[in-house]
């Protein structure tokens, strides 16, 4: 196997970016919560399920939604975790149930898997929530 040009740590950082982009996309760069439409700082791809504690969920974008940065996401989904949950799961049943089964199944994609993740998806995010999918499906056959 040829040695990669980055570390793992790098590819993960640019990753996460180009799954925050998917994410914005994805929800029309609107707060889930409020529905205020957010741009530029204030607009942030939060994870629901903490990477701390679900490391193989931090590129997944269905653990990702916009909130507006101040009252929704500090002031709101961090403070208020039950609520925030409750919410949640009742915003996103089907989402809610998929980020139980896959958070428990621990999954862990290989450097050489995110290096071409990486190579092979644009960097505004268009294209990674659909490659992010059928890399992860090949890995939990």
């Amino acid at each position: 196997m040829p040695k990669l040009p980055h570390n793992r740590t790098w590819y993960l950082k640019k990753l996460v970016k180009k799954a925050k982009l998917c994410v914005k996309r994805r929800d029309n760069w609107t707060c889930q919560r409020c529905g205020n439409i957010v741009e530029g700082a204030n607009c942030h791809a939060s994870h629901i399920l903490n990477v701390g504690s679900h490391k193989s969920l931090e590129l997944d974008p269905s653990n990702m939604k916009v909130l507006c940065g101040m009252p929704c996401h500090l002031s709101w989904w961090h403070k208020n975790p039950l609520e925030a949950s409750e919410w949640f799961h009742k915003k996103y049943p089907d989402r809610f149930e998929y980020l139980k089964r896959i958070a428990e199944q621990k999954i862990k994609i290989s450097t050489v898997d995110l290096a071409e993740l990486h190579d092979n998806t644009q960097g505004d995010g268009s294209d990674f929530g659909e490659k992010y999918y059928k890399l992860i499906k090949e890995i939990i056959k």
